[in-house]
């Protein structure tokens, strides 16, 4: 009998773990930390709403989330790294691919704490806000773009988070 209580204690120990160890394979979390609701930048600038328009008849991919210049920004779900760079128009920026053909962005950041092929946790903190690229904007306010994509079509985060 104790034999039999052992073999179910362990198999349940086991099936705690892997369970434990999926759960954010379904789910995305914010990548900022709200005491309260999402915040989403609208300045003079521009909403920072999915689908919103932009210049030169762009739409926004993503959302902004307002934030402070250096508050951490973690990763909204686990998954591998495929860049930590920059460029003029997101600054610098982090992309990170998920299972189910899922990829995060996290824009305009001040400073990344990853690196290209690094693994990283839901949650795990990737990078700070910042004021970098196209939101360099003195009268724009410090936010993080994000974005989600599946199979390469852009998704509202608001619907995800």
């Amino acid at each position: 009998m104790k034999r039999i209580l052992a073999i179910i204690s362990i198999i349940v120990l086991v099936y705690t773990f892997v369970g434990l160890a999926s759960v954010d394979k379904r789910y995305f979390i914010c990548p900022i930390d709200y005491k309260g609701d999402i915040l989403i930048r609208n300045d003079n600038h521009g909403s920072g709403l999915f689908a919103s328009n932009r210049s030169g008849s762009r739409v926004h991919k993503g959302i902004d989330l307002l934030a402070d210049v250096g508050v951490a920004v973690s990763a909204a779900k686990s998954g591998r790294v495929l860049s930590a760079t920059q460029n003029h128009g997101m600054g610098k920026y982090v992309i990170i691919r998920h299972a189910g053909n899922y990829i995060t962005i996290y824009g305009h950041l001040s400073e990344i704490l990853v690196r290209k092929n690094d693994y990283v946790r839901q949650c795990q903190v990737i990078g700070r806000v910042g004021k970098t690229g196209n939101a360099r904007a003195r009268d724009m306010l410090p936010h993080l773009h994000f974005e989600i994509r599946k199979k390469g079509l852009p998704q509202d985060p608001l619907e995800y988070i």
